[in-house]
């Protein structure tokens, strides 16, 4: 999102993401650690629109959770009452 933000092509992007993904997924299948954050860090098309530590920044998760690990407790506590 951060790229068509900055004006790059939305479908062209989402694609190449895609293909990192699926290349990051072959790499796990293997047992190797997961390149995808590397991958995206590495590719001269993202790096034309953002530096290595804004791409990585934006790779993080964590970012984009919301309040979703809140809601997961929350969750957690309703089913361990229903059962307890």
């Amino acid at each position: 999102m951060a790229l068509g933000k900055a004006g790059a092509d939305r479908q062209a992007m989402h694609e190449r993401l895609r293909q990192h993904a699926l290349a990051a997924w072959d790499r796990l299948q293997a047992g190797e650690p997961n390149p995808l954050v590397d991958l995206v860090c590495q590719d001269p098309i993202f790096l034309a629109t953002f530096a290595q530590p804004e791409l990585r920044r934006l790779m993080d998760a964590s970012h984009h959770l919301g309040d979703a690990p809140q809601r997961a407790r929350a969750l957690a506590e309703i089913i361990q009452q229903a059962l307890g």
